[in-house]
């Protein structure tokens, strides 16, 4: 005796909705995954746009403090810019706080100062123009960057 035709019909739905669902489901885990990837990115650019304005500012401040430096301070033996041609040791190092972000996390990199006599070997020039280093090493994600500024100073 043949089954009837409803029960072979409603054994072959059956089967297609098993297939119909684990298909469902890879798509949406794909898709689940891609928006992921893509919030991972998008914390990751914002973790660097963070970081270039810590730096950014930092070296801003650089630049107004070189600005004025008195100049009794800038030529004293002690200076926070030695001179890199005849004061030992050459450059003044230091570690600096950059800030801070989310979650109280410091953030530090190095700072190196120094001066260079830019008069051009003129001993008797009525003006002394020196200019001002400062140049900043931080890390990133287990890269090493560096920013610079430069400011002339005329004495």
């Amino acid at each position: 005796m043949n089954p009837p035709r409803t029960l072979h019909r409603a054994r072959q739905h059956q089967g297609s909705v098993l297939i119909e669902v684990s298909l469902g489901l890879g798509v949406a885990t794909v898709l689940a995954l891609m928006l992921m990837k893509a919030s991972l990115l998008s914390v990751g650019s914002n973790q660097w746009t963070i970081m270039q304005t810590l730096t950014d500012a930092f070296m801003t401040r650089e630049t107004a403090l070189a600005n004025r430096i008195p100049v009794a301070d800038l030529t004293a033996p002690d200076s926070i810019w030695p001179d890199a041609g005849e004061d030992d040791p050459p450059r003044h190092e230091e570690t600096v706080t950059l800030g801070r972000v989310a979650g109280g996390v410091e953030i530090t990199g190095d700072l190196i100062r120094f001066r260079v006599n830019e008069t051009g070997g003129e001993e008797d020039a009525p003006l002394a123009i020196w200019r001002l280093h400062s140049i900043l090493t931080y890390h990133i994600g287990g890269k090493q960057y560096v920013k610079s500024r430069a400011t002339l100073r005329t004495l």
